[in-house]
């Protein structure tokens, strides 16, 4: 079936407020399936991996279709606990519309304030389903009352919840609530209400209109669990979502959302932002690189289409592409207005339970590292038995370790969690290096202001040193900057190729590969660096009887705040605090506020630690140890050499004994 108008559509909730059986509703309303899946049972389209049907939690997205007349919905079902937060931010990178779950039972929770902030902040147009409202302790008013004091959201109820013995009534909101909602964004309307010369139908395309531009959310609730609610939920989608008519004039743009790797099948995840998308047709990846697709599916209900084309507004599943999550192919002048809210903070060290597995492990974790990049695994040198990976959180760990098993039956212990830091410099320094006396290489360390990052430029003309070498440099700089003399990334940094030489018979591209990573070592040992740890920015929302506690709990964890807002019952605070504080804190906020506390935070900066002897384990072959750098990087044999230098040792220790006897005889 041909679709004039596509919606790509996120459903999103903070864990357990029954996103997945919502999902299954909309599914069921749309004819997609038959009957309704239980979380439970593991009978749900969305949650299909073993490790989430197990645990009864979304781990990874996965996408589904449904049609409404002309348009086309992809649904793409996200992740509710924040140590999946990569999922939701790729997800909502490509969105033109989303569902935020909200148990009427917990209401607004950690994860909901983060990822609303998200959704607003791309002004993506959104529905608010308060679920669960048949549950003991449910509290429907409350749920909305929060949304708008704790969030801040701008909201118009469009369904009453009401109870007769067992049974839960949704009802249409009336004139006079819809009017007291929407007062607060159109005084004409207001004036037109007050005069008597607008119906309750003009009221509801106003709102329409305004959730479509992403002014306003509408708010419905319901029971997905017993199926009360999700069918005006369903009905809304087109009422209050954006659904767009592209045109496929422009070139060829996508946005790479999600890759999985199945059977050693590597599966890309597109979403067409402009042009169309063919099987056969070469890709640009990035700079000077094309890529061919060899199979293109789409979503049609719960299952994939294959297809020759893929047009704009639609999400593809290709084969061919080797790319990353979060990447744009094709034309890339089409920028994303990209959202950006997850900073890994631990390293945990990974090992394998029996040595044999070492390289099998390496494997599964290089797959696990493609579909998500965050991952960022490292084999530290020297090492037998161990690989390190950088996770969100605890939770993560766990399910790392039941996919090694489940989908790679890998069985593996995890140690050793340290939080993430980050290393600059305080001062210039420079250093240089060179090989085989034609090849040399000369790299000068600026320090720069907080949050600047790292940066590179070349001040060497291409007469000292040729383009290909000053382009070899420059991937070396950024490759090595990853761990620099503690071991850990480099930043606030401008790292300057200063001076250079090549000989156009002598020099080879492996001569720079041992100078460059020598010289910027060489230059950071004279920089005077420090170590930064990670800050993470926070909201507290709280109730006002509570605030002396939990400020007097929050200067004892080192942490800033200030009151952004209040009302009747909360304070909303908001700081920064060192991440390596927070990891218990929201326990402790629990106690303080009989449950009522909600905390969400992110990591925003990195600052000058007051602990200055933290080392990380390097990773690969090491320039900080220059011989045996050189010797590895050669091919060289580095057990003899350690032999070698033991007896070289031993014979000066030797050499100096004697010629003090002698001198003494």
């Amino acid at each position: 079936m041909d679709f004039s108008k596509y919606c790509t559509l996120g459903i999103f909730a903070h864990a357990n407020a029954g996103k997945t059986t919502v999902t299954e509703n909309i599914l069921y309303e749309a004819n997609i399936i038959k009957k309704i899946g239980r979380v439970d049972d593991g009978t749900t389209v969305t949650d299909s991996m073993s490790v989430e049907r197990n645990r009864g939690i979304t781990v990874k997205s996965s996408v589904v279709s449904f049609n409404n007349g002309q348009e086309q919905f992809f649904l793409i079902d996200t992740p509710g606990h924040v140590d999946f937060s990569s999922e939701v931010e790729r997800a909502i990178n490509t969105l033109d519309g989303a569902i935020l779950v909200v148990s009427a039972v917990e209401g607004v929770e950690a994860q909901t304030y983060t990822i609303y902030e998200s959704l607003r902040k791309k002004k993506i147009p959104t529905i608010v389903f308060i679920n669960k409202v048949d549950r003991k302790n449910a509290d429907y008013s409350k749920v909305v009352s929060d949304l708008k004091a704790k969030l801040g959201m701008k909201l118009v109820k469009l369904s009453n919840i009401s109870y007769d013995d067992d049974n839960i009534i949704v009802s249409e909101s009336n004139i006079d609530d819809l009017m007291n909602d929407l007062a607060e964004y159109d005084d004409y309307l207001v004036d037109d209400y007050l005069n008597g010369t607008i119906s309750r139908a003009m009221i509801l395309n106003r709102i329409f209109e305004l959730s479509k531009k992403g002014s306003l959310c509408v708010v419905l609730g319901g029971s997905a669990l017993k199926g009360i609610g999700t069918k005006q939920l369903f009905n809304h989608l087109s009422l209050c979502l954006p659904t767009y008519e592209y045109s496929n004039i422009e070139d060829f743009s996508g946005y790479v959302y999600m890759v999985r790797v199945e059977n050693n099948i590597v599966k890309t995840f597109v979403k067409v932002l402009s042009g169309e998308m063919h099987v056969r047709s070469e890709i640009n990846i990035g700079e000077n690189e094309k890529q061919k697709i060899i199979s293109m599916k789409i979503p049609t209900g719960s299952s994939y289409l294959s297809v020759e084309s893929a047009t704009t507004g639609q999400i593809a599943i290709c084969t061919g592409l080797n790319v990353k999550p979060g990447q744009l192919i094709g034309n890339q002048s089409n920028k994303l207005n990209y959202v950006s809210f997850v900073n890994p903070k631990l390293n945990i060290q990974v090992a394998p339970k029996s040595y044999e597995q070492l390289h099998d492990l390496y494997n599964a974790l290089k797959i696990l590292e493609l579909e998500d990049p965050y991952l960022n695994v490292c084999v530290p040198a020297n090492v037998n038995k161990k690989i390190i990976i950088s996770l969100m959180g605890e939770v993560q760990a766990q399910i790392i370790e039941s996919e090694l098993q489940e989908r790679f039956n890998i069985s593996v212990e995890l140690s050793h969690a340290s939080i993430i830091h980050k290393e600059k410099p305080t001062k210039e320094g420079t250093g240089e290096a060179s090989y085989t006396k034609v090849s040399k290489i000369e790299i000068k360390v600026y320090p720069l202001p907080q949050g600047s990052g790292l940066q590179y430029e070349s001040r060497l003309s291409t007469d000292y040193l040729l383009r290909k070498y000053q382009r070899q440099t420059e991937r070396l700089v950024y490759q090595y900057a990853k761990q620099g003399i503690f071991g850990w990334e480099i930043t606030d940094a401008l790292i300057v190729l200063t001076n250079g030489r090549f000989d156009s018979m002598g020099s080879e591209p492996k001569h720079f590969n041992i100078a460059v990573p020598l010289a910027l070592m060489r230059a950071l040992k004279n920089c005077n660096e420090r170590i930064l740890e990670p800050i993470s920015e926070y909201y507290v929302v709280i109730p006002k009887e509570s605030m002396s506690d939990v400020t007097k709990e929050l200067s004892s964890r080192n942490a800033f705040y200030e009151v952004i807002s209040e009302n009747s019952e909360n304070l909303t605070l908001h700081g920064e605090i060192p991440t390596k504080m927070i990891s218990d804190f929201p326990v402790t906020l629990s106690k303080l506020t009989s449950g009522r506390g909600i905390f969400s935070n992110s990591i925003i900066c990195y600052k000058d630690s007051a602990q200055q002897n933290i080392f990380n384990e390097y990773v690969g072959f090491d320039p900080r140890n220059e011989v045996r750098f050189v010797i590895s990087e050669m091919g060289g044999d580095l057990d003899n050499l350690d032999v070698a230098v033991s007896k070289k040792r031993k014979s000066s220790r030797s050499k100096f004994k004697w010629k003090s006897e002698k001198k003494k005889n």
